[in-house]
């Protein structure tokens, strides 16, 4: 049973790929990548390591704020692979994985689960803030700027709040004692066990002045790789700021399982902030199948990257001993 489990497993890597690689329109994207210049494209693709780096080295930080230790070597090739399950699978679960990755080598669970979920949380934070820039993006797919604005506000305010439960020691006691074992009684002594991990983790100022300037940095070179991509297609009428903003409202509302206009998030935002600049929508469709690129980059070097490190093998594995690296 036990060797059925572990090669399932093993398995789940490759039929990612495959499935992802069916659905993906590649023909699409070479017929985009025939029509654009190579320069811009290769330079987006290069920097694809220092984002992975300074990801890392935020995930190793808020390991170590909660008592566990990863080089970051193994946190970058880790990482690496996180990427590769996320963007293959339904609202980037796949990304919890790496939390799997630590408790088969005999971390606690509990926080190597939550130091995951605040990594992308923090992402999200700086992505709602910078959304401010595009709202205007949406202008021509919303009924009105207040709806706009109301929209990103609370995604925001969401985000804040739901990082301040998770960090902040004693509203998050307060959940995992009181709330959230009155709703789930049979979960009560897990949900303590929780509780006792995570005890020591709370909210200081270096932590959030560290992982905030590690993701505005990570959030930097997430901008500089879409906006070469703009430029490779030609589009170099649209400011870069008008860039971030969208890209920031992109990354916002994709968390929500809606569709703008009857076309995908991603589509409409380009659209909408392409057309005034005197680009056509058909233009904003082929950059959004460019932003493809980067996703099949990511997956690629994850796939194969989980060839080698494989975030679940079916096997416990001993503890990762480390110093204080990253």
């Amino acid at each position: 049973m036990k060797k059925n489990l572990s090669l399932l497993l093993r398995l789940l890597g490759p039929a990612l790929l495959i499935i992802f690689l069916i659905n993906a329109d590649l023909g699409k994207l070479w017929l985009t990548l025939r029509e654009a210049q190579l320069w811009p494209i290769l330079l987006s693709l290069a920097l694809m390591p220092p984002f992975v780096i300074i990801k890392s080295w935020r995930w190793v930080r808020l390991l170590r704020e909660m008592g566990l230790t990863l080089k970051l070597s193994e946190a970058c090739l880790v990482y690496t692979v996180g990427l590769f399950y996320g963007a293959t699978t339904p609202g980037q679960a796949g990304d919890l994985l790496k939390a799997v990755y630590l408790g088969e080598r005999g971390q606690p669970v509990a926080p190597a689960m939550l130091s995951v979920v605040l990594d992308r949380l923090f992402d999200l934070l700086i992505m709602a803030a910078l959304a401010t820039l595009g709202i205007f993006a949406l202008g021509q797919l919303l009924p009105s700027r207040e709806l706009q604005l109301a929209l990103v506000i609370l995604m925001g305010l969401g985000l804040v709040t739901l990082t301040i439960f998770l960090l902040a020691r004693k509203p998050r006691e307060w959940v995992l004692t009181s709330v959230l074992p009155r709703i789930a009684p049979r979960f009560t002594a897990s949900l303590e066990r929780w509780n006792d991990q995570l005890r020591h983790l709370s909210l200081s100022p270096q932590l959030i002045i560290a992982v905030t300037i590690a993701s505005l940095i990570s959030a930097t070179f997430t901008f500089i790789r879409l906006w070469l991509l703009f430029l490779a297609l030609g589009l170099d009428r649209v400011p870069l700021y008008v860039v971030v903003g969208a890209s920031a409202l992109v990354a916002v509302l994709q968390v929500l399982p809606i569709s703008i206009a009857g076309v995908g998030v991603r589509d409409a935002v380009l659209i909408a902030i392409l057309l005034p600049y005197g680009y056509t929508a058909e233009q904003a469709l082929t950059l959004s199948g460019l932003f493809l690129l980067l996703n099949l980059q990511h997956i690629l070097v994850g796939f194969l990257f989980s060839l080698r490190v494989p975030l679940v093998s079916g096997e416990v594995k001993p503890k990762v001993v480390s110093g204080d690296e990253g």
